[in-house]
């Protein structure tokens, strides 16, 4: 993969990050309007582009590769989970907020910005691991996840098995099914997926500008502990991850796509679920919208340690 394209590639996102910034400002695109696109991303064109990578011709993933994708993933996942415990610790976070940190160091933007960014650097057929890194996400977010989030609240909720059937979820079963067992779809239903697959990089950027748009630039950039976090979570983690896995993985695409979507900036969902908890949780916000500016440059070098 080369540093050239990753960085030019980030320069195409972060000038669809400022087209955001500037429709909100200028008010062609209102807070009502970004959540009604970011439920059109979530449930429509990100799940198409997965469904879509099946059928790509740059298809060229076997069940051995699907496999072996997964069981990366757990291990990552299981790596991720205890940086959140340790990191906050390190950082000397307050008890009321590790909590948040450790959210922050599990959780990236494998969807909004994962699946777009895997399909411009590597192609269409490469969203498929990316499918399978999501389907971990999904069921962990809400096991995992809504545990870390009760702690400390008095919250006790029960795991939301329901909420792990979503679109996402559904998709990315859909498309491990299909690829499995190779069942093909009419060439309509593909090119539609296709089609509808195509609008995410755009409409995910435009998302994060509104996003980028809402924050106080005081309140990002004057909390010296998130670039700590953000270091960890951007540089560290997936600088150590490819280390270690690349005198394992012999399949060049599948260790690419691993560490970038290791290197993705905070998700959005950890907020969602302090939201339900009833916490205003500034810090994720603060964190999602600092590591997404400062992926803009982490992601180009953490490529240079994969070449």
């Amino acid at each position: 993969m080369s540093t050239g394209v990753v960085f030019q590639q980030m320069l195409v996102i972060f000038l669809l990050i400022a087209v955001g910034v500037f429709l909100y400002r200028k008010k062609a695109v209102t807070e009502v309007t970004s959540r009604q696109l970011s439920g059109l991303i979530t449930n429509i064109c990100n799940p198409a582009l997965m469904i879509a990578s099946v059928f790509s011709d740059e298809m060229t993933a076997t069940r051995q590769d699907i496999l072996l994708t997964a069981g990366i993933a757990a291990g990552t996942y299981v790596f991720a989970i205890a940086a959140g415990i340790l990191v906050p610790r390190l950082l000397r976070v307050e008890p009321q907020e590790r909590k948040y940190y450790h959210m922050m160091m599990v959780y990236g933007n494998t969807g909004f910005i994962g699946i777009p960014l895997v399909s411009a650097l590597l192609g269409e057929g490469a969203v498929i691991y990316v499918t399978v890194f999501n389907f971990f996400f999904n069921v962990l977010i809400y096991t995992h996840g809504i545990t870390v989030m009760a702690g400390g609240t008095g919250n006790r909720q029960a795991f939301q098995w329901k909420k792990m059937i979503n679109a996402g979820t559904i998709s990315a079963v859909a498309a491990l099914i299909l690829f499995w067992f190779e069942i093909p779809l009419p060439v309509f239903l593909e090119d539609a997926a296709s089609y509808m697959g195509r609008c995410t990089t755009f409409l995910s950027m435009i998302v994060l500008g509104v996003s980028v748009a809402q924050m106080s630039p005081a309140k990002i950039f004057s909390n010296g502990k998130l670039y700590g976090a953000a270091l960890i979570r951007l540089l560290v983690i997936p600088i150590a991850a490819g280390m270690v896995l690349r005198p394992l993985v012999h399949n060049e695409t599948i260790l690419d796509v691993s560490v970038l979507l290791l290197a993705m900036p905070v998700g959005n969902m950890p907020l969602m679920l302090a939201q339900e908890n009833g916490e205003k949780a500034e810090v994720l916000a603060q964190g999602a919208i600092l590591t997404t500016i400062l992926s803009l440059v982490t992601v180009t070098v953490n490529t240079m340690f994969l070449n």
